[in-house]
């Protein structure tokens, strides 16, 4: 939590759920990889290396699911923090690595975007990305390499919609704290709200 402070300016109130939600996606992907197993007329084959690289404002919790879904499809994975959060990835893969995960199969680099990080998009060796970033960022990804086998979680437009059965004054609290916690930099902050015609013309 503390790291998170320092390295990304997160309140207590950010970084707790963060690191709840990392532990969320090693459960999730573990035993998503152990259900589809048990699948016996589908072939699994990992794609080789994987390009792990998260953003900014979430640097324990994206960069965690990046990993552990590639790694559980049996893949290599390249962590490439963002150059904002660098000493949070690093104190994340040094977890993963004291927790047993070799670094045979997880290595972190700590580099620029650009020319490095451009270098690794393009790098054949590469054989996926996970990208959670802006859809600018995804496009540039393709246009540097077309044959790009990319996931990318990008920006989106979220609504909060409100009715006139809703609670006012707690559906307040959460539209502003949904637009405004973190600053307003996620993904998933919401930037639209939509109010039944008695909510919206109401004076209260």
């Amino acid at each position: 939590t503390g790291v998170m402070m320092l390295d990304g300016s997160k309140s207590i109130l950010e970084c707790d759920p963060e690191i709840s939600e990392a532990i969320d996606f090693v459960e999730y992907y573990l035993r998503g990889m152990l259900e589809m197993n048990l699948s016996e007329e589908v072939t699994w084959t990992p794609k080789g290396t994987v390009l792990v690289t998260p953003p900014w404002n979430f640097p324990v919790s994206i960069p965690t699911g990046g990993i552990f879904a590639a790694l559980a499809a049996g893949n290599c994975v390249l962590f490439k923090p963002a150059p904002e959060s660098v000493l949070s990835g690093w104190i994340l893969v040094n977890m993963l690595w004291e927790a047993g995960i070799s670094k045979n199969v997880l290595q972190f680099i700590n580099c620029i975007d650009d020319p490095v990080g451009s270098q690794l998009i393009i790098d054949q060796r590469i054989n996926s990305v996970i990208l959670t970033g802006a859809t600018a960022t995804a496009e540039l990804f393709m246009k540097m390499r077309p044959d790009l086998d990319l996931h990318a979680e990008t920006g989106g437009k979220n609504a909060l919609i409100i009715t006139a059965m809703a609670d006012r004054d707690l559906a307040i609290k959460d539209l502003i704290q949904s637009a405004f916690g973190h600053s307003g930099q996620k993904c998933s902050a919401a930037s639209l709200g939509i109010l039944e015609a008695e909510i919206y013309n109401s004076d209260h």
